[in-house]
């Protein structure tokens, strides 16, 4: 492993788990939504991104919810909680990368907070990549086409441009990385909680043990 250089930093850019979110999963379920579900997701995935060095931060939007997301991870070792800027998830995700270094870190990682299924394990395996090449960004393909994480030593060019939720974002985001000469390092596939058989999916991975919880709780354990 490669000598560390700086402080490492990760941001979750997460939807209030109030103002509502995963309308299509919640439509598959027939079900309204439910914030307890969202709230499970959001923490299940910080679980995974709880890795020894590691500064982490929750990038809320809407910035007025960010008194409800700070209450919800008190107990989560210290996490920070951030507004998200107003614009598209591309104009987000570069603002909040970019606050990561402007505060100080040398390595920097962002994630989607419908992760339950997330593992320390693909969150320090990134930072050792990109600490290892400063030339390196380390990128997670979600199995719909985009992806769940991405991790550089310097702010990567590659949030513009992007068909945001297509099924192409991760061959334009790579081309994109490769254009402005990062050498990419391609994480495991995970899949985002989107459907209900994902949602079961997730539930029955072993480490998802709130969005289980929930699962049981509503009775859709079952096939």
């Amino acid at each position: 492993m490669a000598d560390r250089t700086g402080p490492r930093a990760l941001t979750v850019l997460t939807r209030a788990p109030s103002s509502g979110g995963k309308r299509r999963l919640f439509a598959g379920l027939g079900r309204a939504g439910d914030p307890a579900l969202l709230e499970a997701l959001l923490l299940d995935t910080l679980d995974g991104t709880a890795v020894p060095g590691v500064a982490r931060t929750v990038a809320v939007t809407p910035a007025s919810a960010c008194e409800e997301v700070r209450r919800l991870v008190i107990g989560q070792g210290g996490v920070g909680v951030r507004p998200q800027v107003e614009g598209d998830l591309g104009e987000r995700m570069r603002d909040a990368m970019a606050a990561m270094f402007e505060a100080g870190a040398e390595a920097a990682a962002l994630v989607g907070s419908d992760l339950p299924h997330l593992t320390p394990a693909l969150v320090a395996e990134a930072f050792d990549e990109i600490e290892r090449d400063p030339r390196t960004l380390a990128v997670g393909p979600a199995a719909d086409g985009g992806y769940y994480l991405i991790a550089a030593r310097r702010l990567p060019d590659v949030f513009s441009g992007v068909g945001w939720g297509g099924a192409r974002v991760l061959t334009q985001t790579v081309s994109a990385a490769v254009a402005a000469g990062f050498r990419v390092h391609v994480l495991d596939i995970l899949e985002d909680v989107d459907t209900v058989e994902g949602l079961r999916r997730a539930a029955g991975s072993g480490g998802a043990r709130r969005t289980a919880a929930w699962v049981r709780a509503t009775g859709l354990g079952g096939p």
